[in-house]
């Protein structure tokens, strides 16, 4: 794979949100060195978008740096990143949403982390909100988190295992990606209702699971444009429920990383072993029954009955 960044932008119906995006992409400072592409992953857009990416890219665009459109019209942003990450031509990777504004040195930054850490599969930065409306509301710094801006930790460096990076302007290895998803595509696509946002979570968890680093640093920062329409309780409300959705499936994971992965806590096998089935005979809830069920079936050297998804992770896990 050939060295270098791929900047992938994933939009559905993105016209009105691309202009800052593509112009911020324009502005990068980037060493003569690092060679560099984007490409703009068109999700069953019926607008402008195209038209209007082209145009604006034309205008600004830096010397020789190729901007490549591909279409996916299957709805979800996993599917136009999947897609994208498949035609990338450099081995590194930028994620950057339709609304994310990348400070001028984000290339960099993102180049030297991963090519100066090698055990890192991916890093995130720090989120500044931008916004439309005449001022963030009340509510907003207790949901910073939830809109992808503020600190994603409480220092730089190693993250501990189980932790996650957002989506918004995620870097990472197309090669790892690309094997995250080799043998099993994302089990978020099985939920009755739609949680592919969680698509993030679930591909750190993932690289948690297979033993990589993920890694954050405040020097990596970019915009997120909020606009005002996402500003309201409402809109606020939805977002959060979504995460919750997504819990019936990534609950699932951070079970089998309990049990397979040393998070630093103290961990006693055996003493797990021998509580796992009390607990699951004294469990009152579903979700208590299920997750008492799952750890035992991860910590045996022998099946119990559990869930489909629960199986496909052990298998994951055991899968080179």
């Amino acid at each position: 794979m050939k060295n270098g960044m791929t900047i992938i932008i994933c939009t559905h119906n993105g016209a009105a949100r691309l202009s800052q995006t593509i112009i911020h992409i324009t502005q990068q400072v980037v060493s003569p060195s690092i060679h560099w592409e984007v490409i703009l992953a068109d999700n069953g857009s019926s607008d402008d978008t195209i038209a209007t990416a082209e145009t604006i890219w034309n205008a600004n665009c830096p010397e020789n740096i190729p901007f490549r459109i591909i279409k996916e019209p299957k709805p979800g942003k996993l599917y136009a990143l999947q897609k994208a990450i498949q035609t990338a031509e450099y081995e590194f990777l930028i994620i950057c949403d339709d609304d994310n504004w990348l400070a001028p040195d984000y290339i960099e930054k993102a180049y030297n982390i991963l090519h100066t850490m090698p055990e890192v599969a991916a890093a995130g930065g720090r989120g500044i909100p931008a916004t439309d409306a005449s001022e963030l509301p009340d509510w907003f710094a207790a949901h910073s988190q939830d809109y992808a801006t503020g600190p994603q930790a409480d220092k730089n460096g190693i993250l501990k295992p189980g932790s996650r990076l957002w989506g918004a302007g995620l870097v990472t290895r197309r090669s790892v990606y690309l094997n995250m998803y080799k043998n099993y595509q994302s089990f978020l696509e099985e939920s009755e209702v739609n949680i592919l946002s969680a698509e993030d979570t679930e591909y750190c968890l993932r690289l948690t699971l297979k033993g990589y680093k993920l890694y954050y640093d405040d020097r990596l920062v970019y915009q997120h444009f909020i606009g005002a329409h996402k500003l309201n309780t409402e809109f606020r409300d939805q977002l959060v429920k979504g995460f919750r959705d997504s819990d019936a499936i990534l609950l699932k994971y951070y079970v089998a990383i309990k049990v397979h992965v040393d998070t630093g806590r103290s961990f006693n096998r055996t003493k797990l072993l021998l509580a796992m089935p009390f607990r699951l005979l004294f469990a009152f809830s579903k979700r208590r029954t299920e997750k008492a069920r799952n750890i035992l079936f991860h910590l045996l050297p022998f099946d119990i009955p559990t869930d489909d998804i629960s199986k496909r992770i052990k298998a994951f896990i055991q899968n080179d």
